[in-house]
């Protein structure tokens, strides 16, 4: 049960972060789509980001 969560929740999250990193370190110019995210509000972003989180685990919740 839990490792199940960890994998659900915990993957998307790690490949999150790597990515976020290596586009911060990364010299190359982004893509088009990123470069029109990165000139709105990150509230959006992160609202979305929390609402799949969250449907993610209700769904693991109500699958048990």
């Amino acid at each position: 049960m839990t490792k199940e969560l960890l994998l659900a929740l915990g993957i998307p999250a790690v490949y999150l972060l790597v990515t976020t990193t290596l586009l911060l370190r990364s010299s190359l110019p982004l893509p088009p789509l990123l470069q029109r995210l990165s000139t709105r509000r990150a509230i959006a972003w992160n609202t979305m980001v929390g609402l799949s989180i969250g449907l993610g685990a209700l769904r693991w919740a109500l699958s048990r």
